[in-house]
């Protein structure tokens, strides 16, 4: 009886080391099943020997635990390594121009008013306004037009302010309102726990992440 009693024991250490949580490295799971495994051999009931099908299923079983804490492991490495490239391609943006979706800009110093717009569908023409910070309209452009896609446009020689933006696209004597892109300087680049956290200060324009940003300018 006490044969059996140790049998049990030892099957029941072995059923349960196949349960080992991620914690453990790949090497010490394994050397700690075989350990277990010799344990239960050795002190299995010689009356009623264990299945050998049962030592099959049983390193199976380990295989596919083990395979599995080394899925998460790659898996791991793997992020972490996505988000070291991730942060290093936002530090690199650094003193870069980059166009984010905006309608206002501040200018510190007198320059220029710059950006894009995207035209989704064909448009007859397409305008820009350019207003100070009092609500009048300073400045418009007809931009040349040669289908869908960005068309980039500038005011230049602007005095130190604020400023919004407006864009038109007309079809058939119809205006359509666009969205606005414009151009900025990345000034610094604020780093969280996550890529999703990183921040992209851009010069008269404000705070903007990683997704927010169209394209280098």
């Amino acid at each position: 009886m006490q044969v059996n009693t140790t049998n049990q024991n030892a099957q029941d250490a072995v059923n349960s080391k196949t349960n080992i949580s991620g914690n453990s490295s790949s090497a010490e799971m394994s050397t700690m099943f075989l350990e277990l495994l010799v344990a239960q051999i050795s002190n299995q009931n010689p009356l009623e020997p264990m299945d050998g099908t049962a030592y099959v299923s049983q390193l199976a079983e380990f295989s596919n635990v083990e395979s599995l804490q080394g899925i998460r492991q790659n898996t791991s490495t793997g992020l972490d390594y996505m988000s070291s490239l991730t942060v290093l391609e936002a530090t690199g943006m650094v003193g870069q121009s980059v166009d984010v979706k905006a309608n206002s800009v501040a200018l510190e110093q007198d320059g220029t008013v710059a950006g894009l717009v995207n035209l989704d569908t064909p448009a007859d023409s397409v305008t820009v306004q350019l207003y100070n910070q009092n609500g009048e309209l300073i400045e418009e452009k007809n931009l040349p037009y040669s289908g869908v896609g960005a068309l980039r446009f500038a005011f230049d020689n602007q005095d130190a302010g604020g400023y919004a933006v407006r864009a038109y696209a007309t079809t058939s004597g119809i205006p359509k309102q666009l969205d606005t892109w414009l151009s900025g300087n990345v000034e610094r680049v604020s780093v969280g726990k996550t890529p999703e956290d990183i921040l992209l200060q851009v010069d008269g324009l404000g705070n903007f992440g990683l997704t927010e940003i169209n394209q280098l300018a």
